[in-house]
């Protein structure tokens, strides 16, 4: 794996990203940077949030010239919120630039966008409506942009804009790098590609290579007159901080919240036939978690990235692989883990079976949270005796003590772990009891967050807590006997980083 250092970024570009965190690039980021470093054009087939804004943004910035005012990148955007959002993640990569980086959109003032542009842009990340009003009134001139990338060219293509995007790159210099990014490829933008792009490197990131490990998935099979009441029996079960549910339809997206408001449910929809007005005061309302749960159709969502979105729920099936991994990208975000729950009725079966079949996973049916908790991989050994089967302890040289992976995938499926051959891990001292908690780092905990919630929500002192130790999707702490009944009573389904959690007794 390629690190950020070795890709010879700028040294204001590098300190960007590592004060962001980011050491080792996505894969969309490593097979694409480098070649748009070398200045060829690049066709990248990606989804949102594989990191494809860092992909061609870190390499356009690396080749700008401060000192020229003169439009010299312009990221053409299918949607105002993703206009917004990829402006945000540039200005955070250019931190230490001296570059001016301008959003225009539509839906907004445009005297305020044109007296932006006047006192000078170096990059514009337009929304195609917008880029072509600016043109028209020549508030916008291309002729120094030899940068031009196009984000979400499909969602161009749906929304009817390709013509209007032909017309601005025939306004841009022929000389100019181009990169095109786009969850499909349909021939559209295949002819779009051979008739604007010179000899494009194609960067390929598919569904079975991007990351869902920190999304659990599952189904639920209903017929389709009761898929509304399956809905609210899920919503109620999982309670979740935040929910987007995807219709295929814009008449689909608007009955179901009516239905969900007819049941006493707070929940906005998102889709194209609400004015800019309305889709902004809905955007507004959800990122700012007054809202609970959205309605929205696909092409509506385009550029929601919230890292609050703990489920996505498919209330219709999607029509492809490409666009389930789309919408569940929606939720596991920041570190955090999500759930993905798809509906689908006895006639689609076929249908999901393609989808896991595509992306080479299992998708399981769905549980209630007691009936998944009951059926999670049960501890070994005496009190505080080890981790669940597929999370053991490493030993003293650093080895871990799992068997094969076949083995540990089965045991997740059965009530009851087999016998292994696993020696048993060193008991608990006297007058101490190990905790178990089901909750890890993938819901983003730490151990600050757990001494938090020891000391403040279970009122124990500092000195009763002597280890805490966080694993993948689990977590262990080691307190005091005299105080363990009390811990588990205070803490146990309570909410720590808006995830429920269950904490008991670690024994066999």
């Amino acid at each position: 794996m390629t690190t950020f250092k070795e890709l010879g970024l700028s040294p204001d570009i590098q300190k960007a990203i590592d004060e962001l965190g980011f050491t080792e690039p996505s894969p969309i980021q490593e097979e694409g940077i480098p070649p748009l470093l070398a200045g060829h054009d690049v066709i990248g087939r990606a989804q949102t949030g594989t990191g494809k804004t860092a992909a061609f943004g870190i390499p356009m910035l690396q080749y700008l010239d401060p000192d020229n005012d003169e439009v010299q990148a312009v990221v053409l955007t299918p949607t105002r919120e993703l206009c917004i959002q990829v402006t945000q993640a540039l200005r955070t990569y250019a931190e230490h630039l001296d570059i001016e980086i301008v959003a225009v959109f539509g839906g907004a003032p445009i005297r305020s966008q044109q007296s932006q542009l006047r006192s000078g842009a170096h990059v514009v990340v337009a929304t195609v409506g917008r880029m072509k009003d600016l043109i028209s009134r020549r508030s916008l001139v291309l002729t120094a942009a030899r940068f031009v990338v196009l984000d979400e060219a499909d969602e161009m293509l749906d929304l009817g804009f390709l013509e209007d995007v032909e017309k601005i790159l025939r306004m841009c210099p022929s000389g100019r790098q181009t990169a095109l990014f786009s969850a499909t490829m349909p021939p559209p933008i295949q002819r779009l590609a051979e008739g604007y792009m010179y000899d494009p490197i194609m960067v390929s990131i598919t569904p079975e290579t991007l990351t869902v490990d920190a999304i659990e998935q599952a189904y639920v099979e209903v017929s389709g007159r009761d898929k509304t009441d399956k809905l609210v029996e899920v919503l109620e079960a999982e309670d979740p901080e935040q929910a987007i549910m995807f219709c295929r339809t814009k008449l689909g997206c608007a009955r179901l919240e009516r239905d969900l408001r007819n049941r006493g449910l707070g929940v906005k929809a998102l889709h194209g036939d609400l004015s800019q007005g309305s889709r902004d005061g809905v955007m507004i309302s959800f990122k700012g978690r007054r809202t609970k749960l959205l309605v929205a159709t696909d092409i509506a969502a385009r550029g929601l990235d919230i890292e609050h979105v703990t489920h996505i729920i498919n209330y219709d099936l999607p029509n492809t692989s490409e666009t389930y991994v789309h919408r569940i990208g929606r939720t596991g975000r920041a570190g955090r883990t999500g759930r993905a729950i798809t509906f689908v009725t006895p006639a689609q079966r076929k249908d999901l079976e393609q989808i896991k079949s595509d992306m080479k996973i299992s998708i399981m049916a769905w549980e209630t949270p007691e009936e998944r908790l009951e059926h999670a991989p049960r501890l070994r050994g005496r009190q505080g005796g080890g981790a669940p089967l597929d999370e053991q302890p490493a030993t003293s040289n650093g080895d871990p003590r799992s068997g094969p992976a076949e083995d540990r995938d089965s045991s997740r499926d059965s009530d009851r772990p087999e016998k292994t051959d696993r020696p048993e891990p060193p008991e608990v001292p006297e007058g101490r009891t190990k905790l178990f908690i089901n909750r890890g780092k993938r819901s983003g905990i730490t151990e600050d967050d757990l001494r938090w919630a020891l000391q403040e929500g279970a009122v124990l002192p500092e000195e009763a807590v002597s280890e805490i130790r966080i694993l993948d999707r689990f977590s262990f702490v080691e307190i005091d006997s005299d105080r363990a009944e009390k811990t588990v009573e205070f803490l146990d389904g309570s909410k720590l980083k808006g995830s429920e959690i269950r904490v008991e007794v670690a024994r066999s």
